[in-house]
């Protein structure tokens, strides 16, 4: 399995809940304030249908305005997207915090807000949005990893986000240190 694969998992695994106590959410805001995901979408588009995106409005590659976003889920639109399959609302720039509050929340963010009580995050249990750092070393739902926490590796990290989407993750069975 390599990074992209894990990635794809744990964003649909973000819409399992126990279908006899809840119904199924409605989609996973997938918050991301620093754009640390951005340069893996069109990766992930190619792998995940579901996949839609905040942004200027192109819907030849399920992107556009919260608006536009709101009726894709809603199935109001002819968005093709996977029957059965929970949308995920990739937000660049948006923090969770930016939708909750929704009196305080962005106009331009604000049709979306309501979806946090219809959906899930797609965040860490601790609430914050993921990093690359944080899915590669968190020992509950990341891969604990042992990746140093010094400047020059997490800007190395950076550097080699392209590239890392194809790495293998072996490391995680055997413990072996980045």
């Amino acid at each position: 399995m390599n990074l992209i694969t894990y990635l794809v998992e744990s964003l649909r695994a973000s819409a399992k809940v126990n279908r006899t106590l809840m119904v199924m959410p409605a989609a996973i805001l997938w918050t991301d304030a620093e754009r640390n995901w951005e340069s893996a979408i069109p990766r992930l588009k190619k792998l995940m249908p579901e996949l839609l995106t905040l942004g200027a409005y192109l819907p030849d590659d399920r992107q556009g305005p919260s608006i536009w976003l709101k009726c894709a889920v809603a199935k109001e639109l002819d968005t093709e997207l996977p029957v059965g399959v929970v949308p995920v609302i990739y937000l660049p720039g948006v923090s969770r915090a930016d939708l909750r509050a929704i009196e305080d929340c962005p106009r331009e963010l604000q049709p979306l807000a309501e979806l946090q009580f219809r959906g899930a995050f797609w965040s860490q249990v601790n609430g914050k949005d993921w990093t690359i750092n944080a899915l590669l070393t968190a020992k509950s739902s990341g891969l604990g990893g042992d990746v140093a926490q010094d400047r020059a590796t997490q800007e190395a990290l950076k550097r080699a986000r392209l590239s890392m989407y194809c790495w293998s993750i072996r490391w995680r069975i055997c413990a072996r240190a980045l």
